[in-house]
């Protein structure tokens, strides 16, 4: 759980997370309604740039936590580029299947999959943003502030403390399968795997069942009630929206016009 960690460490810590949801929301939503490979791309480097510069993040720590929806999100795409041909079409390559179905990629294909991938890539920055700098804590003080449901705000935070309950367990399962030799070969390791699975639900339910009692016991009524910490208002980062919502319309209509 290492976003929590570098959030802790961000200079905008200190400053209030309202101002930062808003830049992060404005930037995600102006993204991914443009439609635009370049906005998406655009976004990318804005958010990244705020990240570092502001956030005061190492470029290689975004670029290392960038590497896994990076993966994913190419391996999204391929059925977007790569698809099914009708009977005359033609394409910038294609491939018969079996003898009977004809698959390619057409300019259109690789046009919608690029955009697809920028918008993707470009709204992964902008969550990355709120992600690494306030903490999961001022989010949800946030988000009560903004009058989202109580009931919402509680169980985004019980269900992020037992993602640690999930990620603990599964740790001391696993170690104590490898100091067995769990995972010496192909075979025994998928075994292994197969076994930590089925019993990591019961023990995380256990545990949950344990916490659950040790907050009545510490007269839990249903709401879990936190101390707000003294902030900055941070008001200056609804001008860095302004000037990132310009740029990225600026960038829609140049790229729109250079198409036409």
């Amino acid at each position: 759980m290492g976003t929590d960690r570098y959030a802790y460490a961000s200079r905008l810590r200190r400053v209030e997370a309202v101002p930062k949801l808003w830049l992060t929301l404005g930037a995600l939503i102006l993204c991914i309604s443009c439609g635009s490979a370049a906005v998406g791309l655009v976004t990318l480097a804005l958010m990244g740039a705020l990240t570092v510069g502001l956030g005061g993040q190492r470029a290689a720590t975004l670029v290392r936590f960038l590497r896994l929806p990076l993966a994913f999100l190419a391996v999204g795409c391929l059925p977007i580029v790569f698809r099914p041909l009708p009977a005359g079409e033609g394409a910038l390559w294609a491939a018969e299947v079996f003898g009977r179905f004809r698959w390619g990629v057409t300019a259109e294909y690789l046009r919608v999959g690029l955009t697809v991938f920028c918008k993707a890539l470009g709204a992964v920055s902008a969550m990355y943003f709120l992600s690494l700098n306030p903490p999961m804590t001022d989010l949800t003080q946030a988000l009560e502030r903004l009058h989202v449901p109580k009931l919402l705000v509680e169980l985004m935070e019980l269900i992020y403390r037992f993602l640690f309950v999930f990620s603990d367990t599964a740790r001391r399962i696993r170690v104590a399968q490898e100091s067995r030799l769990g995972y010496q070969t192909a075979g025994r390791g998928l075994r292994s795997l197969g076994e930590l699975a089925s019993s990591l639900f019961l023990r995380a339910w256990r545990q949950a069942d344990r916490s659950y009692t040790a907050l009545e016991s510490r007269g839990y009524t249903g709401a879990l009630n936190t101390l707000p910490a003294t902030r900055t208002p941070g008001r200056w980062l609804y001008g860095v929206l302004a000037a990132v919502a310009a740029v990225q319309i600026l960038t829609w209509m140049a790229e729109r016009s250079w198409l036409q």
